[in-house]
């Protein structure tokens, strides 16, 4: 290639002007920017005077003045620089063959002419590094330091079908605010086929799209690719010269175009023929095309000749519901593939409930279901089965009969390939959500096989904690309705039924640890409150595993402990019941037993706790030793009863205590204490013998007190003998005593009644002895007792005869009040009237009789 090649000054025939960059005839003045005819040798050493400023009238003339050396620098300098441009314009030429339009690379070279020269540092700092750019479109849309082929590559890219974010926001914004060649080919890669059947485009890159769209629908070239771009961004039906340009293409001899414009026409014929491209991305693109329209040719082909490979892409653009023919093919496909494509069609079937097919799709899913299920992964089947026991969310009727029949025969698949899965799968199986509704739906087979499995020693503890997790997960599957019954012994129902169903039966030893632990993790679970009823009623009916329920079900303990006292009231009954079985020990039922307990029935419940001490000490030593520690004090609280009849009771009962203990103590420390006692750190034998102390010592203090009470009483019978003596003689006196105060009292009454006699007879029979005057009769007060003045004379007459005051006062109705008015008021009538006086002085000294 010659130098002035290189340094693109020349293109066949023409040069490029120095002034104005384009191409020029040869020797020839240029007729775009009238400068001069510049020979094509120093174009580069022109290129450098019209950077520094000379006009293009003088630049032919400037230009030959140059010295040859000068020449040379500036030459050379020029095809330097262009070298490094040479290296882009062909990363542009080589991009340029994967887009549609052409004329980039002139662009650009034309871009980089109107630039150079420049200094070298500036254009090493523009496109550092000038050593040779990887060949990876994607590394020249990220990383290539001139924007233009940044841009290019990512039109590339973007027509490819890269998902890069950079490249395609790259483009975008080209769509949006881009203008002429590169905003065309923005909007041609936008909507390539490679970009998906349904292109992600905004609102505003729709429209913009349209709008470039039509506006070169005329070019013939790009009319065909315009309007596939126009329907692809569209969601109307194309308007008739658009549909006219996509005939005119579909007919074309382009075999892309041809096969774009049918993807736009859904020319089924046209794409199905892209089946057998050699192109495996054409092929894979129809087939997803043909899929998502349910196309009865793929169908048929997949059916006859279909691989893994073709039935996963007919999957996933399947539309929902499928086509008829679809469910067909696709197990056809399934049955002959390693794998059964069993995590791509429970994708694919999960799109609609089980009971939303017909019923001879149904009727295909199960004989697959027998076909194929029970050699899939155990949770690949377990999902299958869910799905095909889960009803539509807005159908609550019960499914029919055959529709029935199909689920079971999930069920029943699912139940082998969860027996023949290994322990990581069947573990993970059970510990699944979805594993409640195959309990839900387990019957009396299903049960055998939970029976077997709980008994496993790897995975039974992950199932326990299924079973016991169950009526809560259930619930959340709207498999049961919440409960809300306020019963205090609800039916245990299907998840109390199935745990008791895996208890029932040979080697429950194997389930007591697995189901304590799991028990213990989940004790507050909602719905705990079935499996307390399921254990207890198997408590009930069934006396030889009371032990092992309790040990396996201790966290409940407590509960049905409750239930215990509901239907047993009597304290020893339930003591003698539970303390051989009881997970807690026999110290825990003592608790329970002497727990206030009634005075009159300690001696029997100590008696009972003195059995069970001496039949357990053989086995627990240093527990029985405990109880029988915990008793001894009960007997001593007991002995400080006030009730003679119970400490007449309890006496008896600790002497037959004294006599029993040192058997039993020999027992305890000749027997070694297993490691079940370990947080049991003595025997406790020493606090028996203190509360025996204790009982003795009382005992003996209560003999002293009755002894001294007794003694009491001696004192207290003589001392009464003697108060009732001194209570008699009390009484005779009070008697005579009476009896005088009796007579006295008569006396007075008779003494007074004569006084009283005396008293009337005086004022009513006392008369003067001398004849009366009329003064005497005159009624001065006419309302006192002494109206005149013989009645005044009389009363003082009555009084100096000796009558008694008060009664001749009780008489006439005074008291010493008003015979003190009166008197004075007589007084000061005497003194006011001398007659009256004197007349009264007569009367007082006359005879009265």
């Amino acid at each position: 290639m010659s130098a002035l090649l290189d340094s693109g000054v020349r293109q066949g025939a023409e040069v490029r002007c120095p002034g104005c960059i384009r191409f020029i005839p040869a020797d020839a003045a240029c007729p775009h920017c009238l400068c001069g005819a510049i020979p094509p040798e120093r174009y580069g050493s022109a290129r450098a005077l019209v950077k520094s400023g000379v006009d293009r009238f003088s630049l032919a003339a400037r230009t030959a003045a140059l010295e040859p050396a000068q020449v040379v620098v500036l030459e050379a300098r020029y095809a330097r620089q262009w070298g490094a441009v040479r290296r882009l314009a062909e990363d542009a030429r080589r991009i340029e063959s994967l887009l549609i339009q052409r004329g980039f690379t002139r662009e650009l070279e034309d871009a980089w002419a109107v630039i150079l020269p420049i200094e070298d540092s500036a254009l090493e700092e523009m496109l550092a590094p000038f050593s040779p750019m990887p060949d990876s479109v994607e590394w020249l849309a990220n990383k290539s330091p001139d924007p233009t082929l940044r841009l290019l590559a990512a039109l590339a890219c973007v027509h490819q079908g890269s998902g890069m974010r950079d490249a395609r926001f790259s483009v975008s914004n080209q769509v949006l605010h881009g203008e002429g060649r590169m905003a065309v080919e923005a909007m041609l890669a936008m909507t390539r086929w490679r970009n998906g059947l349904s292109p992600r485009l905004s609102a505003e890159e729709r429209e913009r799209i349209r709008t470039l769209a039509l506006g070169v629908l005329h070019v013939p070239e790009l009319s065909a690719r315009a309007a596939v771009a126009w329907t692809r961004a569209s969601h109307e039906p194309a308007p008739a010269n658009v549909t006219e340009a996509l005939h005119r293409g579909l007919d074309g001899s382009d075999p892309d175009v041809r096969f774009e414009c049918a993807l736009c026409l859904r020319d089924e014929m046209e794409v199905s023929q892209a089946l057998d491209s050699s192109d495996a991305d054409v092929a894979a693109f129809a087939r997803r095309a043909l899929s998502r329209w349910g196309s009865r040719r793929l169908l048929a082909r997949l059916e006859r000749d279909g691989d893994a490979a073709f039935a996963r892409e007919v999957l996933r653009e399947l539309p929902t519901p499928p086509p008829e023919g679809a469910l067909e093919a696709l197990l056809t496909v399934s049955l002959r593939t390693v794998g059964a494509l069993a995590d791509e069609l429970r994708s694919f079937a999960t799109r609609r409930p089980f009971r939303e097919w017909g019923l001879e799709d149904q009727r295909r899913w199960s004989r697959w279901a027998r076909s194929v299920l029970r050699d899939l992964p155990a949770e690949t089947a377990l999902d299958f089965f869910g799905w095909a026991a889960t009803p539509p969310r807005d159908d609550p009727e019960p499914p029919e009969e055959e529709e029935s029949d199909a689920m079971w025969a999930f069920l029943e698949e699912t139940v082998h390939a969860i027996d023949r899965g290994t322990t990581k799968d069947r573990t993970a199986c059970f510990g699944a959500p979805g594993f409640a509704r195959f309990l839900h739906h387990s019957g009396v087979d299903e049960q055998r096989r939970l029976n077997d499995w709980a008994r496993d020693a790897y995975s039974g503890e992950a199932l326990l904690e299924a079973l016991l997790l169950f009526p809560s997960r259930a619930r959340h599957l709207g498999l049961a309705p919440e409960r809300r019954s306020s019963e205090a012994h609800p039916d245990p129902g299907h998840a109390g039924r199935l745990l008791m169903a895996v208890w029932e039966g040979p080697g429950q030893y194997l389930l007591v640890t697995p189901l304590s632990r799991v028990v213990r993790s989940w004790r507050s679970i909602t719905g705990s409150e079935l499996f307390v009823e399921a254990v207890w009623r198997r408590f009930q009916s069934h006396p030889a595993e009371r032990a092992a329920l309790l040990t396996a079900f201790a966290a409940w303990r407590d509960r049905l402990w409750e239930h215990q006292c509901e239907v047993e009231p009597d304290a020893l009954v339930r003591f003698q019941t539970w303390w051989r079985v009881d997970p807690e020990g026999l110290y825990r039922q003592t608790e329970q037993l002497l727990d206030s307990v009634p005075e009159g029935a300690l001696p029997g419940r100590l008696r009972a706790l003195w059995d069970a001490a001496e039949e357990q000490v053989g086995t627990r030593p240093r527990t029985a030793a405990l109880s029988v520690s915990k008793g001894a004090m009960a007997l001593r609280n007991g002995l400080e009863s006030r009730d003679v009849h119970v400490l007449d009771v309890l006496d008896a009962e600790l002497e037959r205590f004294e006599a029993w203990l040192p058997a039993f103590e020999q027992r305890v420390r000749a027997t070694p204490s297993p490691p079940e006692e370990s947080n049991i750190h003595r025997d406790f034998l020493d606090d028996t013998h203190g509360a025996l102390r204790m009982m003795r010592e009382r005992r003996e203090r209560r003999r002293e007190d009755q002894e001294r009470e007794r003694q009491r009483e001696i004192d207290r019978q003589v001392a009464e003998s003697r108060r009732r003596d001194q209570e008699r003689q009390r009484e005779l006196q009070r008697r005579a005593a009476e009896e005088l105060q009796a007579r006295q009292a008569a006396e007075r009454e008779q003494q007074e009644t004569l006084a009283r006699v005396k008293a009337q007879r005086l004022l009513v029979t006392l008369q003067p002895r001398v004849p009366l005057k009329d003064v005497d009769r005159e009624v001065l007060f006419p309302e006192s007792a002494f109206p005149t003045l013989v009645d005044y004379a009389r009363m003082i007459k009555a009084m100096q005869q000796g009558g008694d005051v008060m009664k001749l006062f009780e008489t006439l109705g005074l008291t010493p009040a008003t015979w003190a008015a009166q008197a004075t008021a007589w007084g000061q009538a005497l003194v006011g009237r001398v007659e009256l006086g004197m007349r009264f002085g007569e009367l007082l000294t006359a005879p009265w009789e």
